[in-house]
């Protein structure tokens, strides 16, 4: 019984798309663009054109947002011949040329919720100009934004920067030696100064300015110092060493070596390269679009490589680096290794080493690599990540006020495992929630103007919509063949086509794939009709008179028709099936019609053992024979084996018949059937039918059964991904030909986390919408 494939058909309200004469699918996505552009003008399609240029352009131009914080903590560093000199007077001029007009520095534009933020980099910048006696108005004007803003370092509400209490704390504490009188109340002051004594034993070293002096620097340059010279690459707390230090060759190389990009400021990290690669890769993949730069993601990716062989620094010195690299670099098919992230298996040690005030980012970030497991056995180092992080994350990110409300967000999403998700529904969620002037938070705020920015989403939008073009114009198409084909005479209702065309659309997303894409939907719609005669509409004698007739294709009619209902679908079946196989021999160069019809044959012939052999109760298969059965009754080999002719790549069928080809086709299938067979079992029961459960129950109970089932269900998944992402030597099957089988229980895990097949959700109505339907504006 192929429930699966029922999982997702839901009555959507739209009217008829309309009739008319088929068009060649190759052409369905330069049309599409055709008929967006007749809603607009050439200018906006030259827009699109320049604005992916410049994002091009922008893997070139890797920096952040300047930081005034960290900006005015390096304007304090004094000079090395003179102790009443600033070693960077340009730091100076920056501060005097870059105030607010209400008086504050930080970031531009800056936040509401950024208040905290704005009065850590006032104050910073107060003290810079008051230590040097330059920018009386300035600081009079500072003064003024920290009076009436002042209240707001006790707001829970507001995002803290990292190590805030410490920090403010201590540049409250340098103003009164430089005699700065700060308004404050007195109240607040001593609040302040409570909570960071009562932090301050703990280990701070990365916030070290907010130290001072009771640091031991020597220590903590010999411990931490990296090879850019730089403490944790902060410029922040380098010119704290400095200030209070005095003498370290590298920490003055470190600070100069960032003036070589920046005239007279800082950013609040540096080096920021890695970072930024990261950042944009990851940002391009969640909005969808990262198709049209694969050459500039690769080359970014080859060098995160290479850093990663090196062990470099910018990648393993980083907590949020060295996770995002992993999950990054694992899932576009590098040899990563889970050994390098065995530092962070434990949660006690993991805090005890990053201190107390480790940005929810890294956690986040952990998790998230935690979940790319592809060994049942040897990935314990990723389980383990996954238990804390997923823990912390529950009890502490979201319940006990750890991060503000607009991170929570991010990392409920994140709760939700990667694999049960729908890229299309997230692409547009992620699309819709983008922002130019989104904001990161270390010690101060930041922006990555490669990454955010007007150009990304105006492109993202566009390509959207071109996308959202292409699927009305195929489900027109697809439409067109369900009528002409008649297949509602074949009891095929005609949601169906939706339903179908969403499976087909999220597995096979590529645009210029409008082939394989429709033929998926079609094969979908076809193994429907197939099951429902199989199971329920047509006698043992009427399946075993279709079996014959596709057992002597090119000679069916000698075969005869037992009675009118086969005739009606034999010539549907049939029909549809020649006009595959005529596409399928142009795009392969040869006839692979026999393949296809085999594939059927195979599938109709254990179909027909099930309901004759296993659901009449006259034999009771073992569980390997269960799941290999089911798994090619459930069209885990029919569909993704015939959709590899459909790709555009020549593919023999010797390798389609390879042991590489049936280990994927073979996991897949188990995974979408245990998926099935989990969510099924309560109803199976009470029809006294069979399926895992029921078999597993014979000696074991059932929740001895159902765990049972899911440590197969976890196995076979793991095994998948690693079949998928891992490079088998060797092996001569295309990358986009081993996708297809992710992607395939990937929306299965999708389908079943939201419904099941006897349920139509309306979760599920409103993701065809917003996929197919709904403008990004709505």
């Amino acid at each position: 019984m192929i429930v699966g494939y029922r999982s997702t058909i839901i009555t959507l309200s739209h009217p008829k798309l309309g009739n008319g004469k088929t068009i060649s699918s190759n052409a369905i996505f330069q049309r599409s663009c055709r008929v967006r552009c007749s809603h607009s003008t050439t200018s906006s399609m030259n827009g699109f054109e320049d604005a992916r240029d410049r994002i091009r352009e922008s893997f070139g131009k890797l920096e952040l947002s300047p930081s005034s914080y960290d900006t005015a903590w390096v304007a304090m560093v004094p000079s090395r011949h003179s102790l009443n000199e600033p070693c960077f007077p340009q730091c100076l001029e920056w501060i005097i040329e870059n105030q607010r007009e209400d008086g504050s520095w930080g970031l531009n534009p800056t936040h509401p919720l950024l208040l905290k933020d704005s009065l850590s980099s006032t104050l910073a910048c107060l003290l810079a100009l008051t230590k040097w006696r330059v920018g009386d108005e300035q600081i009079k004007r500072g003064l003024g934004f920290i009076e009436t803003y002042g209240c707001a370092v006790d707001n829970k509400d507001q995002i803290s920067p990292l190590g805030f209490e410490v920090i403010f704390s201590s540049m409250i504490k340098f103003a009164e030696k430089l005699n700065l009188n700060l308004p404050l109340n007195l109240h607040l002051v001593n609040l302040v100064k409570c909570k960071r004594d009562s932090t301050i034993k703990r280990n701070v070293e990365y916030m070290g300015e907010g130290v001072g002096e009771l640091c031991d620097w020597k220590e903590i340059i010999k411990l931490h110092q990296r090879q850019n010279g730089s403490l944790f690459d902060s410029p922040a707390t380098t010119a704290a060493a400095l200030i209070y230090h005095q003498h370290d060759q590298k920490c003055y190389q470190y600070l100069n070596s960032i003036f070589q990009q920046h005239k007279n400021w800082v950013p609040t990290m540096y080096p920021t390269k890695v970072h930024s690669l990261l950042c944009l890769v990851d940002t391009l993949q969640n909005l969808g679009v990262h198709r049209h730069f694969k050459s500039e993601i690769k080359k970014a990716l080859d060098e995160i490589y290479r850093l990663w062989q090196q062990k470099n620094e910018q990648i393993f010195s980083n907590v949020t680096h060295c996770a995002m690299a992993f999950r990054l670099l694992r899932m576009s098919y590098y040899d990563v290794s889970s050994d390098e992230l065995a530092e962070f298996v434990d949660e006690e040690h993991f805090f005890a080493t990053s201190g107390k005030y480790t940005s929810h980012v890294e956690i986040l970030e952990l998790h998230k690599a935690s979940q790319l497991a592809i060994d049942h056995e040897k990935d314990d180092i990723l389980d383990k990540i996954n238990n804390w992080t997923r823990t912390f994350m529950e009890q502490k990110l979201l319940n006990n006020g750890f991060i503000d409300r607009m991170s929570k967000k991010e990392v409920e999403l994140a709760l939700r495992k990667f694999y049960t998700t729908s890229d299309l529904a997230e692409n547009r969620r992620y699309i819709k929630s983008y922002e130019e002037n989104y904001f990161k938070i270390l010690k101060a705020a930041y922006r990555s103007p490669n990454i955010n920015n007007k150009d990304l989403l105006a492109f993202s939008i566009h390509d959207f919509e071109l996308c959202q073009a292409q699927h009305r114009e195929e489900l027109q198409q697809l439409r067109r063949w369900f009528e002409d084909y008649r297949l509602d005479q074949l009891g095929l209702a005609e949601r169906y086509i939706h339903a179908s065309y969403l499976f087909g659309v999220t597995v096979i997303p590529e645009p210029e794939l409008s082939d394989a894409r429709l033929m998926y939907a079609k094969y979908v719609m076809l193994l429907t009709i197939v099951d429902d005669h199989f199971e329920s509409f047509a006698s043992k004698d009427e399946c075993l008179n279709i079996i014959e007739l596709v057992e002597r294709w090119d000679d069916y009619a000698s075969v005869g028709y037992k009675s009118e209902k086969v005739k009606v679908f034999f010539s549907t079946f049939y029909k549809s099936i020649e006009e595959l196989a005529t596409i399928a021999e142009i795009k392969q160069g040869r006839s692979v019609k026999n393949h296809l019809i085999n594939l059927w044959l195979e599938l109709m012939k254990l179909m027909l053992m099930e309901q004759v052999e296993w659901c009449s109760g006259k034999t009771i298969p073992s569980i390997e024979e269960y799941l290999y059965v089911t798994s090619i009754t459930f069209c885990a080999k029919l569909i993704p084996l015939s959709t590899q002719y459909f790709l555009g790549i020549k593919i023999s069928k010797d390798l389609l018949e390879s042991d590489e080809i049936c280990g994927l086709w073979n996991c897949s299938g188990r995974v979408m059937r245990i998926l099935n067979d989990l969510q099924d079992s309560k109803r199976v029961q009470k029809e006294v039918s069979i399926n895992l459960v029921t078999l597993l129950m014979k000696s074991i109970s059932e929740e001895e059964a159902i765990m049972k089932i899911k440590e197969i269900l976890e196995m076979n998944r793991r095994e998948l991904l690693k079949m998928v992402l891992v490079q088998k030597k060797g092996s001569q099957l295309p990358q986009l030909c081993k996708d297809i089988f992710w992607r395939t229980i990937k929306w299965a895990h999708f389908t079943y986390s939201h419904t099941d097949a006897y349920q139509i959700p309306e979760e599920m109505k409103n993701h065809i919408d917003e996929v197919f339907y709904k403008p990004l504006n709505h």
